[in-house]
């Protein structure tokens, strides 16, 4: 029932996105147990007045979750990723992004999830035209600014290259503008820290060398364990339907389909990335791979005996890890 009314278009049905995160994240202001991971990113600067406050921190929690649910859900219809307008893209994004914040919270992967979704729209755009430089430059300027605030995203500028030698034929400008454009944000960033004499701290990674085995997974919960390795089924189980598309799929779609694959490989590079760099997994960096390649799946349930199980079986899971959280579960 919940997943046939998110997978039509009934526009009304969006409204329970904004109402499921505020059920689930508002009591988070009393509980005190929402704590953001510190990489010493330029956005951990931004928001160290927002990090010791709970009610301040919750509340940004909120606006960055709805905002990116809200962008990724416009992204997924506005290039016809399917064929009608859906609303499950929404619904994923913001339950995986709540769950994985009860984990885990890293607010710089928030901001930049919306500037992402932002460059993402503009890429999409360039499907059969002609001239494509201004969308190519908007797009590298909002993944450079998703790189600067989230560092780990550079990986991003690997995938917009790979995206445009894919699927454009060769011309030089639209190969060097978009990282003329991704580095802009970073030229910004470099002039503000000289400005105000404060290049010590221009570094984007601070690694921490320790002889203690990171023991990040082992501390998990049973429950917030099995929700990540449900969420990890769901992707396995999705990536044949989103890959390999019908017959009657278009051109446009394949090309849709491909551009983002590509960048959600870049995504989980930058998961990988963030390790390497700074010696810690920043799980928020899977939701927007999650919730279009899970989110495509579950829109074609129809098609499949077992998108609409694994749909609610990830539900379950995601409440599980909440109701956890607030001391509900055994």
């Amino acid at each position: 029932m919940i997943l046939r009314s998110f997978a039509s278009n009934q526009p009304y049905t969006l409204a329970a996105v904004p109402v499921t995160v505020l059920v689930f994240m508002l009591p988070m202001i009393w509980s005190g147990g929402l704590h953001p991971v510190v990489a010493g990113f330029p956005a951990d600067e931004l928001f160290a007045g927002v990090y010791t406050s709970q009610l301040a921190l919750v509340v940004t929690s909120i606006i960055l979750i709805l905002s990116g649910a809200i962008l990724a859900n416009l992204v997924f219809n506005r290039h016809e990723f399917y064929n009608v307008p859906v609303y499950v893209p929404a619904l994923i994004y913001s339950m995986t992004a709540v769950a994985i914040s009860v984990i885990q919270l890293s607010v710089p992967v928030l901001i930049s999830n919306v500037f992402l979704l932002a460059g993402l729209n503009k890429q999409l755009k360039v499907f059969r035209q002609t001239r494509v430089l201004a969308e190519y430059f908007e797009c590298g300027f909002w993944f450079g600014m998703a790189a600067v605030f989230f560092p780990p995203y550079i990986a991003l500028a690997a995938g917009l290259w790979v995206t445009t030698l894919v699927t454009r034929a060769f011309h030089w400008r639209e190969h060097l503008l978009p990282l003329v454009a991704f580095s802009i944000p970073f030229i910004y960033w470099i002039t503000w820290k000289y400005w105000n004499n404060d290049l010590q701290d221009v570094v984007l990674f601070n690694k921490v060398i320790s002889y203690d085995v990171n023991t990040f997974f082992s501390e998990l919960s049973w429950w917030q364990g099995l929700y990540l390795v449900i969420t990890l089924a769901v992707v396995i189980f999705a990536l044949p339907r989103y890959i390999f598309l019908s017959d009657r799929a278009s051109n446009k779609a394949r090309s849709v389909k491909n551009v983002f694959l590509i960048m959600a490989l870049a995504m989980l590079f930058s998961f990988g990335l963030g390790y390497l760099l700074i010696m810690k997994w920043i799980l928020m960096t899977i939701v927007l791979p999650v919730t279009y390649i899970a989110g495509y799946w579950f829109t074609n349930y129809r098609y499949s005996l077992v998108a609409p199980l694994a749909f609610y079986v990830y539900c379950a899971a995601a409440t599980t890890v909440l109701l956890e959280y607030y001391k509900l579960m055994p």
